[in-house]
């Protein structure tokens, strides 16, 4: 078995090839990327490619039995159309609705050449993904999908860092985001609807806000024949609000402007200024002590009476390789999907969301094996 994971030097490309390496059947795990990032396992060989050298990229990845694209979303169509050229299926982490849009369009070109691409198989979407599909199919009809997700740091002593993309973050609290109701999608500015909700133990009551996410892209189509009329993503945590302030303040925009002669874009600075601060990811000695959790809940009908399934997912940080939650949430589904793809667990072609084509009953127990928890709660009208 041979995988490519794109970005593989990143924080949650890292843990894709951790992953893979625990399994004995892996033989090779190609790291592409720009920046090379040592892994004592001789397996682990690295290339550095421009992921926008499709002819370059595709070169590298031919003959290898699935790549994982763990690059920025920016780059997933670069990803996508150089595995079209090698004819290698292909795993990414999401594309913030408008990517997973135009991802969606190129179906037909992956199922011409028989090749399956499985979009948004991180944590959200992906693992959120598959449980809204658990929840969806214990009923008759479904009515509404509802995601919300909480997270909490409670490392010690730590400044202010960054455990996963903040370029990502910013696009989620400056662009519109989108909902699904009465068969139509409807765009509000971000953060424009909010509700209290209760996470349990270690999160606790956090405030949860509609953002712009990749599964509302998709869900509707998925579900359509269950009938689901609403779906909608939330997310919170206790910084939230501070990095919208931030972006607020201008530090999110793309546009060029002059400082003192000085031409600068304010989000590239803001990113590069993170990184000369040392907080862009968090420190390699530092253990990340965070924990997250992701709550699907879809409200329906079976048999005629009322019913509500919740599915919760537990994440928490990883002592014994040193992960944050939020690393190991991301990084992990996609190498478990990448080994049923090679394995032959997962067949099909075309471009599908992971809703659509991994089967619960055989991915949740995977993540139990690596300390990432789901469980259900349902309840149904008996009157």
């Amino acid at each position: 078995m041979k995988v490519t994971v794109v970005g593989g030097s990143g924080i949650t490309g890292t843990v894709s090839v951790l992953d893979l390496l625990e399994n004995k059947n892996v033989e090779q795990v190609q790291v592409v990327d720009l920046v090379e990032r040592h892994f004592s396992d001789p397996r682990v060989v690295f290339k550095k490619i421009d992921v926008q050298k499709h002819d370059e990229l595709a070169k590298a990845i031919k003959g290898h039995d699935v790549v994982i694209n763990a690059s920025q979303y920016y780059f997933n169509l670069d990803v996508m159309d150089a595995c079209l050229i090698a004819k290698v299926p292909y795993i990414d982490f999401g594309g913030l609705y408008h990517m997973t849009r135009q991802q969606v369009s190129l179906n037909d070109k992956f199922a011409k050449e028989g090749l399956l691409a499985v979009i948004g198989m991180g944590a959200q979407p992906g693992i959120s993904s598959v449980a809204a599909s658990y929840a969806v199919n214990k009923m008759d009809k479904a009515e509404s999908v509802i995601i919300r997700d909480a997270w909490m740091d409670k490392t010690e002593g730590a400044k202010y860092y960054f455990s996963w993309s903040p370029a990502t973050l910013i696009d989620e609290l400056t662009l519109p985001a989108v909902h699904y109701q009465d068969s139509k999608f409807m765009e509000t500015p971000p953060m424009s609807r909010s509700e209290a909700f209760n996470f349990g133990p270690e999160i606790g009551d956090v405030t949860v806000y509609r953002t712009l996410h990749s599964e509302i892209a998709t869900m509707p189509e998925s579900f359509k024949e269950k009938g689901v009329k609403y779906v909608e993503w939330m997310e919170g945590s206790r910084d939230i609000l501070n990095m919208k302030m931030i972006v607020d303040m201008g530090f999110g925009m793309k546009e060029k402007y002059k400082v003192d002669g000085t031409e600068i874009v304010p989000r590239d600075f803001f990113i590069k200024f993170l990184k000369s601060q040392g907080i862009l990811t968090p420190p390699d000695n530092l253990q990340v002590k965070d924990y997250e959790r992701t709550v699907v809940e879809v409200n329906g009908e079976e048999g005629g009476k009322s019913r509500n399934v919740q599915v919760i997912i537990d994440f928490k940080y990883d002592e014994k390789r040193k992960l944050s939650a939020s690393q190991k949430e991301v990084g992990v589904p996609g190498s478990i999907v990448a080994q049923m793809i090679a394995g032959g667990i997962v067949k099909g072609k075309g471009v599908k969301p992971p809703e659509q084509i991994i089967p619960p009953k055989l991915f949740f127990p995977e993540l139990a094996k690596r300390d990432i928890r789901v469980r259900s709660r349902e309840t149904s009208d008996i009157s």
